[in-house]
């Protein structure tokens, strides 16, 4: 039947979807890519007689093996600043197409990139029908930005991604915007344009398919992204983006956390510190060299930071308890003796014997030195009362901290005891680390607390006073 179809001559022969060529027989359809489709949303299963078509076409030839993977891919990244920039990068060398777009004009620094080219205008960017969208613009405008994309211009199984530090939130604001045919992977490369400059061999990279079609295309063009990654050397991980917040927690808002509170006590580092805590300033830097909008919104959209910053400051708390406890049984045997000290007799006698000697040794020991020292001991008492723990996803920052809490466990308490008794200004630094973690928590609940007030207040139908219009 397929040779007749082929030589007859009437011109009223059944229409096929695609173009088909007449010698030799059978016909054999061209690339996929190739297909006269009328729409940016059409697809083969669409258009009519198109089953019927390709069983004609495939009943006299053998199957053909499923395609290979893509070698590369065109990616669009939205949100085109330091991190898209940093990612762009690594993803031109690799061969990958990348379309750029950004609120400010990066048109220099892409031309500067293999690859790579900058729309001013999302269109334009949407009808290039990229393979990829990568959402990389900050946690706070990624629902704004997500909503601004054209989508209606991108072809219909498009693969949305993301790069941002909290998972649960673009993965529900992706199921909620995005049409079902696209398809959605949640990412998170855990390192940075300082912690990855050197490359990302090692480097934990998570992630979750949300929703991946089944047709063989697209399970390859998500294999052919998550490769861009494994090319480069990455630990990969999968992971829910649920376990992934819970974990997070701890291991980033933690660290940024410890690193905002450092760098407000603004502390001198000494070039010729032994003590092995010159890893915290580099924690300061690496911290605070990324924007407050970026910790701001681990904490606003991961729903366990807030419970991570209360066990903070109980275990904050707790060290200032034992510190005041240990002190007043030193002065309580110097003022009675033995008796009346009771249960803390033996670490008080322990403490003081630890003090004098201390002092001797000690005696002209720098004072800046020992006021570090004895900051980084505080911080790691409060973290090993958090009962930290590894996680796979460690960032750099985190393994820092974990470092110090298991340095701190080879120090006696009498060491910290001494430490306080022997540095002039231990109290005020204490007070100073009182008031920094103090105001960071009231920077972060104050941006809630306007936030809340723009809702209330900037409402149509609100008045000033709190009562609604009738």
């Amino acid at each position: 039947m397929l040779s007749t179809l082929a030589s007859h001559p009437c011109t009223n022969r059944p229409s096929l979807p695609f173009p088909l060529r007449l010698s030799p027989p059978p016909f054999v359809p061209l690339s996929r890519h190739r297909l006269p489709l009328h729409s940016c949303h059409a697809s083969p299963s669409s258009l009519p007689n198109s089953s019927a078509s390709l069983s004609l076409s495939q009943s006299n030839s053998k199957p053909h093996p499923p395609p290979s993977p893509p070698t590369t891919l065109k990616i669009a990244i939205i949100g085109f600043g330091n991190f898209g920039q940093f990612l762009a990068k690594y993803f031109s060398q690799q061969g990958h197409t990348i379309l750029a777009h950004s609120r400010t004009d990066y048109s220099s620094i892409a031309n500067s990139l293999d690859n790579t080219i900058f729309f001013k205008d999302p269109h334009d960017l949407c009808e290039s029908h990229p393979d990829v969208v990568l959402l990389c613009t900050s946690i706070l405008s990624a629902e704004k930005v997500l909503r601004s994309i054209p989508i209606q211009r991108l072809r219909r199984s498009t693969l949305f991604v993301d790069v941002l530090s909290v998972k649960e939130f673009p993965r529900s604001i992706f199921l909620e915007r995005l049409p079902p045919d696209f398809d959605i992977i949640c990412t998170h490369p855990m390192f940075g344009p300082e912690s990855g400059k050197y490359g990302w061999n090692g480097l934990p990279f998570v992630y979750e398919k949300v929703r991946i079609g089944d047709s063989h295309e697209r399970v390859s063009r998500c294999e052919a992204f998550l490769n861009i990654f494994k090319k480069e050397g990455c630990r990969m991980i999968n992971m829910s983006c649920k376990e992934h917040d819970e974990i997070a927690a701890e291991s980033q808002f933690l660290t940024h956390t410890v690193g905002r509170v450092l760098a407000e006590m603004r502390l001198k580092p000494n070039p010729d510190d032994s003590m092995g805590y010159d890893t915290l300033f580099q924690l300061i830097e690496n911290t605070c060299s990324d924007s407050f909008e970026l910790y701001y919104g681990l904490f606003m959209y991961n729903k366990n930071s807030t419970d991570l910053l209360d066990r903070i400051y109980a275990a904050y708390e707790e060290v200032k308890k034992d510190l005041r406890r240990m002190v007043q049984g030193i002065l309580r045997r110097r003022l009675f003796g033995t008796t009346g000290v009771g249960e803390l007799e033996d670490p008080a006698a322990r403490c003081e014997a630890f003090l004098e000697s201390f002092n001797k040794e000690m005696v002209d020991l720098d004072e800046n030195a020992t006021g570090v020292h004895f900051v980084a001991l505080t911080i790691g008492m409060i973290l090993a009362k958090l009962g930290l723990k590894p996680t796979s996803i460690a960032t750099k920052g985190y393994e820092t901290l974990l470092k110090l809490v298991e340095d701190i466990s080879s120090e006696s308490f009498d060491l910290y005891i001494a430490l306080f008794m022997h540095i002039k200004n231990s109290n005020e630094l204490l007070d100073q680390l009182d008031i920094s973690l103090a105001k960071v928590r009231t920077e972060l609940y104050g941006r809630l607390h306007d936030i809340l007030r723009r809702q209330l207040f900037d409402q149509p139908g609100i008045i000033s006073n709190g009562r609604t219009r009738m």
